[in-house]
């Protein structure tokens, strides 16, 4: 009986020894990983990103650009918001990305040739000639290699890619009919001030003159030049069909517009504002580019009602851009130094077959 009195003092000793312990515990903190996790997503606080693009408003990327935005803040309830300005108000596509790169702003919408700045490899996803077609692009773009290069640049860059819109293969608009390489030699076009143009032009036989494109209309009306290459929905909505009538389907280059974000701005994001951003970012960017392809088809429709002539390069042309080209590419690549770009560009070379 003492033995067993013995044992129950004891049991009722350590008893009390846990109670004592458990009350001396302190509650979770408020902004303590548990207490978060009690609060739930509810707790998340809004957000409004600054976000600034020099694309004109009915421009088909910024279009798009307004339904994510749209979509983002419908998604989230609010919690997202958009402060947004478009049409270059704010700057230009070198000022803005400048302006992300340094976090003056979140995000911008920019051409890779521009990221070349922090990024020479951006050259590799601008080469002329290098498309042929909508689904290569997509191929391309949204496979190995894409990858690779959107992860190159948040490793040499404070950017990050988030995605891809389509604005359409480039042609050329001219006072004079164009059918072949010896038909570019005598005419001035407009180009824009990166070397993947002026490289582009001079190797097809144009001069050309470097000028912002708002000038462009203006100097072609006045000769100036006398031609210029755009995508079709320039040609169209800026009236360069009523200076020349001649529209060559050189293709030689597909406009791709993607959204950058400052890096560190996207990486202190909840996670669960991320996965909102991204999953409506895709689904705009799949409808971006089928409207893109549409569009093409009937901006050429809307041309030929409207009087221009559709011309293409003759077969011989076509053989000497592809020998000209791919020596380009080739050369122009090495030239970075850098293995794993030249090892790109042979994968999409063996990808075009």
């Amino acid at each position: 009986e003492t033995k067993m009195k013995k044992l129950l003092a004891l049991c009722i000793v350590f008893a009390l020894a846990l109670t004592l312990c458990a009350c001396g515990q302190e509650a979770p903190a408020e902004d303590s990983p548990a207490a978060a996790s009690d609060g739930g997503d509810a707790e998340l606080e809004p957000i409004t990103i600054v976000f600034a693009t020099p694309n004109g408003t009915a421009n088909i990327e910024s279009v798009y650009a307004a339904k994510w935005i749209e979509l983002v803040e419908e998604r989230s309830e609010g919690k997202i918001t958009f402060d947004y300005t478009d049409s270059g108000a704010l700057g230009s596509y070198t000022e803005l990305l400048e302006g992300v790169q340094n976090g003056v702003y979140n995000m911008t919408i920019t051409e890779p040739s521009y990221i070349a700045t922090y990024v020479p490899e951006s050259a590799l996803l601008s080469l002329p000639m290098l498309y042929d077609s909508y689904e290569e692009a997509t191929e391309i773009l949204d496979g190995e290699v894409g990858q690779w290069y959107n992860a190159l640049v948040s490793e040499k860059s404070n950017l990050e890619i988030l995605n891809y819109f389509y604005c359409g293969f480039r042609y050329v608009c001219s006072e004079k009919e164009i059918t072949s390489l010896d038909d570019c030699k005598g005419v001035l076009i407009r180009s824009p001030e990166i070397d993947t143009y002026t490289d582009l032009l001079s190797l097809m036989g144009f001069s050309y003159v470097t000028m912002a494109f708002s000038e462009a209309y203006t100097s072609m009306d006045t000769g100036i030049i006398n031609a210029v290459e755009v995508p079709l929905q320039n040609i169209y909505e800026g009236g360069f069909h009523r200076l020349g009538k001649y529209i060559c389907g050189t293709r030689h280059l597909l406009s791709v517009n993607c959204i950058v974000a400052n890096e560190e701005f996207m990486a202190s994001l909840p996670e669960e504002y991320r996965e909102i951003m991204m999953t409506a970012l895709e689904e705009v960017t799949a409808e971006e580019r089928v409207q893109c392809e549409a569009n093409e088809q009937d901006y050429i429709e809307k041309l030929e009602a409207e009087g221009a002539v559709f011309t293409e390069f003759d077969e011989a042309s076509k053989a000497e851009i592809v020998e000209i080209f791919g020596q380009y590419w080739t050369e122009k690549i090495e030239a970075l130094g850098n293995p794993e770009a030249v090892e790109m560009l042979n994968k999409i070379i063996e990808m075009k077959g």
